[in-house]
Parts: C-alpha cells; structure tokens; sequence
C-alpha cells in the first residue's frame, strides 16, 4: 500500500491548515439530504473515525480538516488509501457515503501552501472572476485588495479562489460531455470526484501508457475531441499533457483544472493553448501517430473565430513608449 512521502509535506503546513479551515463549510451540488440513522452513524464526527489508510498524525490532522464537513454530510465513510502524492495535491481513494451513487471517489486534497508557489499565477488568473468557499464571486473590496496585497488573509481568499474555479470547470466541462471525471462536491481545500481506476490500482497517466498505433490513433482523435469541446465551452486547459490524461479499460480522463484559462478573455489563451496541443502531440507522436501540432492548433483555434494576436487593452499600454504609441495608432484606425 502506497505512502505519503514525508517529504512532500512540512508538519506546520499541516497544522497551520488545520487551525485556519477547521470550520470551513464544503459546498456540494445538490446538497445531500441524510436519513435520520445515517446522521446518528457518524454524529461523533471525523474525529472518532477509524480510516483505514494508517497516516502519521499530522497528516491525519491535515485529511480531517479538509474532509469534515464532506464525512459529516455521508459523502464518504472512510479513507481507503493514497493513491497519488505530490507538491500541489495528494489524491485518496475514499469509500462513499449514501450520497454518492459509487462504491468509491477520489478525494483530492490539496498542499496549504500550493497556490502560494505557483510561479506567473497571473498569467492564468487574468479574466478570472475571484470565487468564495461557496464558489460565488468576490465583489467586497476589502477582500479584493487583500487578495491584490497578498496578505495571510488575501492569500487564503486565493487558494480557495483557485480550488472553486477547478470544480467549476469541472462542471461545466462534464456537463458538456468532455472526459472528466464527474465532480461530486468541493470544500475550501478539497474537491471529492469520480474515481477512476480499480480497488488495486489507479488509472496510470497515459504518459506511462505504451499504445499500439490503432488505440493510439483512436484515443489521439478522442483527445481532439476534448480539445475542441473545451474550447467551445470556453476553456483551455492551461497544464494539458500526458501526465493529466488518465488512462483505464481503454478510456481517458482528462484531470488538472485549476489553471484552466478563458481563451477569449485571457491574453495568453493562445500561447496556452499551443503549449497544451503540442505536449499531447509529443505524446502521440512517440506512440508512432502523424501530426502537425502548430497547424492543429491554428486550425482549431480559427474555427472558433478566436484571435492569434491577442487584443490588448488600452490600459495596459503605456503613452511613453513608442512602440506601444504605434500599437494603440494601427489598431484604432483598423
């Protein structure tokens, strides 16, 4: 059974994260409803539970605070295992709760800390509304220049900012048909969602998936597919690769949401968006498939009428330099 490496984590992550969400409310659509003997089975709380995946003491602190409210509304009765550890999220395998229509889900439980490293944050934030723990958008400005100051209180505004806006996606997406794993709830440091995978073992990344050229023909198509989906749902992903495609019984999922970007109202959508094709070509390709990245992207891209060059408003542009003089002059006259 999989481990948590010690590394991944510091013990005052664990402790400072627990202190500051331990009365956070999770949000969930619809909220579940609960028999009066379920509520009875788990009124002692999270904190009596016996999981079954053994983790070290600060680490259950750290599962416990994220997944209270979601163990006290019967989403899920028990963590199972560690599927996937790593620097921005740890992935469990939970058993589910009679609020969920599965044996199994994913919780997926983020690094306190993520959101803070994220290096050119605001290449993906730009165009993005600032979301609550109840995913409603943030219009105080007390909140808002707390989030522009990057102060304690600002940077945890943030870090749920960015979880909501991945379980947004997430919605939508599944909703539009895109291979996603179906969202069940989300909480202001954990999204609960389908898991995808066996008892055993977890669907691997398609980057350590080896394809025959007709699956791999077949599955490149099917990512287009999602590719394009996305985009006329108006999203890119922002991380897309190999490593974020799950693979299982011949099936993908697309995971990873939280930098996913507006391609019409991003100014780097295009770049972020040829960045994402080209690393799923690479893949592909390795797999024996023919294919032109660049021209694929393009094309995808134009279809939807979608600008190459990316618009730049005139705020940004500065009446001193002559370059951006020019820009603002040739742009108004077209």
């Amino acid at each position: 059974m999989p481990r948590l490496n010690p590394n991944l984590f510091l013990d005052e992550d664990y402790e400072v994260y627990a202190d500051r969400h331990e009365l956070a409310k999770s949000r969930s659509h619809p909220q579940p409803k609960r028999p009066p003997d379920e509520v009875a089975s788990q009124a002692d709380g999270i904190e009596s539970a016996q999981f079954t995946y053994n983790a070290s003491r600060h680490e259950r602190l750290w599962i416990m605070s994220s997944l209270r409210n979601f163990y006290d509304l019967q989403w899920l009765t028990d963590v199972l295992r560690l599927v996937k550890g790593g620097k921005e999220a740890s992935i469990y395998l939970c058993q589910a709760g009679s609020s969920v229509a599965a044996p199994d889900l994913a919780a997926k439980i983020y690094r306190p800390r993520m959101f803070r490293s994220l290096k050119n944050d605001h290449l993906y934030r730009e165009g993005r509304a600032d979301l609550d723990a109840d995913g409603t958008v943030i219009l105080d400005d007390g909140k808002l220049h707390a989030m522009q100051k990057r102060t304690s209180f600002g940077q945890d505004l943030l870090h749920t900012s960015w979880i909501e806006h991945e379980f947004k996606t997430l919605e939508l997406l599944h909703q539009a048909g895109v291979d996603v794993p179906v969202p069940y709830a989300a909480g202001d440091n954990a999204i609960l969602m389908e898991y995808v995978g066996g008892k055993e073992l977890a669907a691997p990344g398609l980057n350590s998936v080896e394809l025959d050229l007709p699956e791999a023909c077949r599955l490149f198509q099917r990512v287009l597919r999602d590719i394009e989906l996305m985009l006329a749902h108006d999203r890119v992903h922002g991380d897309l690769s190999a490593y974020n495609i799950l693979y299982w019984d011949g099936k993908i999922k697309l995971i990873d949401f939280p930098q996913a970007v507006s391609p019409r109202e991003n100014h780097n959508a295009y770049r972020i968006f040829v960045r994402d094709v080209s690393r799923v070509c690479e893949y592909f390709m390795a797999q024996g498939v023919r294919c032109s990245p660049r021209k694929i992207a393009r094309d995808l891209w134009t279809s939807y009428r979608l600008p190459l060059a990316p618009e730049v408003d005139p705020r940004w542009l500065d009446d001193q330099n002559e370059a951006d003089l020019a820009y603002w002059k040739k742009n108004r006259k077209s």
